[in-house]
């Protein structure tokens, strides 16, 4: 059933024609490549890092490495990440050029309509969650989720299926995505990539469809279980005297986060030097190289951290400026890094934000997140197949022909003049702001539920600062994301590199930009054609404006 070498079953199952022409016609080379003043692009995300942040004055100190790349640098001040605004179609943005409706992945826990549930037969019923997480590593435990940080810590057991009526085939997160990355293009043309983020197996959907369009990848395990010895972050299978020690999960605490994001830094470190990320032998200086950091995210949503307001005053906890000082440290540890090689010169470094945080001051209204699933079925009998929610709520229905009825019972809940908050109740009203379905989920830019297996039958949008969990106690979510408001998709986003033009280092953009822009102005400033880019292409996406890189679309 697992056998690996039927993938032409699951890329046809899950590809267009047309996209599986694409990729194979779609290979460059070296000779292709027009010439740039850049070598290198290096994208950093700070996972939950505001433009506000950026701007404020109250955290101006925490970030000097950060402000002195904003001060030679091009800064966008009204840049905007994916709706939802979820990791993996904000990673997906940057990476891919294109939003959900033309990727296929909404969330990194979601469904499709089409696949079988892992450990299913090609006799089951097609439908099942897709889980992007870790849930997927061999142990999740470990730093190296059991593996070898990448698509070796996956268990294949746990993924979905793709089904013919006869045979399946396990769809690993690299087949899951429709379109192909800025690593495949870079590949094509015979460059050598890098990458790291935050889950071992699930971040293979860098890769692409071909499935090795990332050389060295590195991706330390976010849900394993650690401890700081002599110093270093270790797990229960490096810890050299674990009996000594306790072992908590990474974003249980922020310093733990910190200690797991400077294992990143490292890797990206050891390549400016020309090493593997793990430092083990030489290696190019990748043409391409990317990671996240979490330290900020993880201090946003803990009780005490974020920003909010004392006496009327903006009040940044002590937790929140830790993790900014931390990360802006370590922004400027690579920086130096590139300096002392000369590399700064010829390598564009983009930071940015998958995804911003909700509420950005003040901290969340919790409501219980079985409230929109409940109304569905009581006042309409309708039975949800898969409720993704957080800061938003997506929904898949069993029967699609359902979904108006559904809307009629989320628009009589949003009537409610009570609202929910801290309470388990359910006929209250839990913060809904807007709810798209049919030709208004379209026109907002999602895909079609009528055409395509992926894309939710209903979006909720909820008011800023609601947020669905499964315990309304919890102290981990004084603000999330994934959802669609302002403090969700409004993230920062500069561009240095010493290789700009005088005229552009201290310049400010205020026209409003994509996240999906980062990867076409990657390509460009490799000078690498962007029309390679099958998501980009689908949606026109253009270079990012004020660099003086002309977008060769």
């Amino acid at each position: 059933m697992f056998n690996r070498s039927k993938w032409a079953i699951a890329l046809t199952l899950l590809c267009s024609a047309s996209a599986i022409l694409a990729i194979a016609s779609q290979s460059t080379s070296a000779a292709n490549r027009v010439r740039s003043r850049y070598q290198h692009v290096l994208i950093l995300s700070i996972d939950g890092l505001h433009g506000a942040d950026i701007a404020d004055a109250a955290l101006q100190s925490n970030l000097p490495n950060i402000i002195s790349l904003e001060k030679t640098g091009v800064t966008y001040t009204n840049a905007f990440t994916s709706e939802p605004s979820d990791s993996f179609p904000g990673t997906l943005s940057y990476l891919t050029g294109a939003s959900p409706k033309t990727t296929g992945v909404y969330y990194d826990d979601s469904y499709d309509r089409q696949l079988t549930f892992p450990g299913g037969s090609a006799s089951d019923p097609r439908g099942t969650e897709v889980v992007l997480d870790e849930s997927i590593d061999k142990d999740s435990s470990l730093l190296n989720g059991g593996g070898d940080y990448g698509v070796g810590s996956i268990d294949p057991k746990k993924l979905p299926l793709a089904c013919t009526n006869t045979d399946c085939t396990p769809v690993y997160p690299h087949n899951f995505v429709k379109v192909n990355t800025i690593f495949d293009v870079a590949k094509g043309a015979g460059l050598y990539t890098a990458f790291s983020d935050k889950h071992s197996g699930a971040y293979d959907i860098a890769n692409g469809p071909n499935g090795n369009a990332v050389d060295d990848y590195y991706s330390p395990e976010i849900a394993a279980l650690v401890a700081i010895e002599n110093g270093v972050l270790v797990d229960k299978s490096t810890a050299q005297n674990k009996s000594a020690l306790t072992f908590n999960g990474v974003t249980s605490d922020y310093k733990l986060t910190e200690a797991y994001d400077d294992l990143k830094v490292t890797a990206i470190v050891n390549e400016i030097n020309g090493k593997n990320s793990l430092g083990t032998q030489d290696a190019p200086v990748p043409a391409i190289f990317a990671m996240n950091f979490q330290a900020v995210s993880v201090a946003q949503k803990a009780q005490v951290g974020g920003i909010d307001f004392a006496n009327g005053t903006e009040t940044p906890s002590s937790e929140f400026t830790d993790a900014l000082s931390h990360t802006d440290a370590s922004v400027g540890k690579i920086v130096n890094a590139l300096k002392q090689k000369n590399l700064l010169n010829s390598t564009l470094v983009i930071v940015t934000a998958k995804h911003g945080q909700n509420p950005r001051l003040g901290s969340s209204t919790l409501v219980q997140d079985s409230i929109i699933p409940n109304a569905l079925k009581v006042e309409a009998g309708v039975e949800v197949a898969q409720a993704t929610q957080d800061d938003v709520s997506l929904l898949w229905l069993k029967d699609q022909e359902q979904t108006k009825a559904a809307v009629r019972a989320l628009e009589k809940l949003k009537a409610n003049s009570q609202t929910c908050g801290g309470t388990v109740q359910d006929n209250c009203n839990p913060g809904i702001e807007e709810i798209f379905s049919g030709s208004k989920l379209r026109q907002a830019g999602f895909g079609n539920p009528a055409r395509d297996t992926r894309t939710p039958d209903i979006i909720v949008k909820l008011k800023p600062g609601f947020i669905l969990v499964g315990n309304v106690a919890s102290k981990v979510k004084r603000a999330e994301h994934g959802g669609l408001n302002e403090d969700d998709t409004h993230v920062g986003l500069i561009v240095n590199s010493d290789a700009l033009p005088d005229n552009l280092k201290g310049s400010v953009q205020d026209d409003k930009v994509d996240t999906t822009q980062i990867a076409v102005t990657t390509l460009d400033a490799l000078g690498l054609n962007p029309a390679y880019l099958q998501g980009a292409k689908i949606q026109k996406t253009q270079v990012l404006p004020g660099l003086d890189i002309p977008s060769r679309f």
